[in-house]
Order: C-alpha cells, then sequence, then structure tokens
C-alpha cells in the first residue's frame, strides 16, 4: 500500500508541475499578446524553400522567446521571398508575413534560445512588431537552398547578410 501512495503521490505531483508550466506560459504569452500587435500572416503557399522554423525571440533579449500569436512553436516550414516581404509558412501553426518595411536586417547565426547548430547554419531575420525589434530563426538544412535563399534576399531587399 505505501508504494501505491508514492506512486500516486509521484503522478500527483508531475501533473501539479506541468499544469503550473501550463498556467505559466498561457501567462506569458497573454502578457506578450497585449503589448504586441498582431503580425501578419502570409497567403497560402504552394512553392517554397523547405526550412525549420526554429524561434522568435526579442532581438534585445535573444533568451526571451516570443511566445504571443503562436510565435513559440518550431517546426517544419516553407519559406518565401517575395517583393513585398517574405512568407513563412509553419506546418500545424500558423504562418507568418515579414513585410518589406518591418525587415531590419539579416544575418546569420549558430545558435539561439534552444537550439545549436554549425557555424552560421541559422539566418536570422530581424525586424519590427510594434515597437518592438524581433529575431526570426530559420534552418534552412540544404546548403544550395540556403543560398537560394539569401541570394534572393540581397535582391529583393539590397540586405547584405552578415
Amino acid at each position: 500500500m505505501e508504494r501505491e501512495i508514492i506512486g500516486a503521490s509521484a503522478i500527483a505531483l508531475v501533473a501539479v508541475i506541468a499544469s503550473l508550466i501550463y498556467l505559466s506560459n498561457r501567462s506569458v504569452r497573454k502578457a506578450q499578446e497585449s503589448a504586441l500587435p498582431e503580425p501578419s500572416r502570409p497567403t497560402q503557399l504552394t512553392d517554397g524553400i523547405a526550412a525549420f522554423y526554429v524561434s522568435t525571440v526579442f532581438a534585445d533579449s535573444p533568451l526571451k522567446r516570443v511566445w504571443a500569436w503562436g510565435l513559440g512553436g518550431r517546426g517544419k516550414a516553407l519559406v518565401t521571398v517575395e517583393h513585398d516581404g517574405v512568407s513563412i509558412e509553419r506546418q500545424g501553426e500558423l504562418g507568418l508575413f515579414i513585410s518589406r518595411d518591418a525587415l531590419t536586417g539579416v544575418s546569420r547565426a549558430s545558435a539561439t534560445i534552444d537550439k545549436g547548430v554549425e557555424k552560421d547554419g541559422l539566418i536570422a531575420l530581424l525586424w519590427r512588431l510594434g515597437s518592438e525589434e524581433l529575431a526570426t530563426h530559420l534552418r534552412i538544412v540544404s546548403r544550395s537552398q540556403r543560398q537560394e535563399f539569401e541570394n534572393e534576399i540581397r535582391e529583393h531587399f539590397g540586405v547584405e547578410i552578415g
């Protein structure tokens, strides 16, 4: 009987901790949503470069993930550089459109909040959402597709990738 009580207590403790994490995350998301405007959404993409959406963080606080408006989750994506901005269509999540006017820079990175890769393996799109500057990190595994994406960024926006 003692083992069953200890087991039930451990399961209850895990459930309480999971609930606290969920409530804390929901609280952060709601606070961020009240401070940040909702980002633009892309039109449905049928063609694009295969990528992984890794994270969106505050540019001045790179260890602080943006949870607002569904930007917190990682996953597969299609990215397209258009004349008026960059479209990121995420699998299973809401997509994101970063307009040409909002884009402030593009750089390469090796790590973000919870992901580390080889040198310059991530592309960081620096952009403004309301009054906040954010950094959205993408991972394009294929070297040729990464080069194609970077060339399109240079072509369309005249931005050098640093």
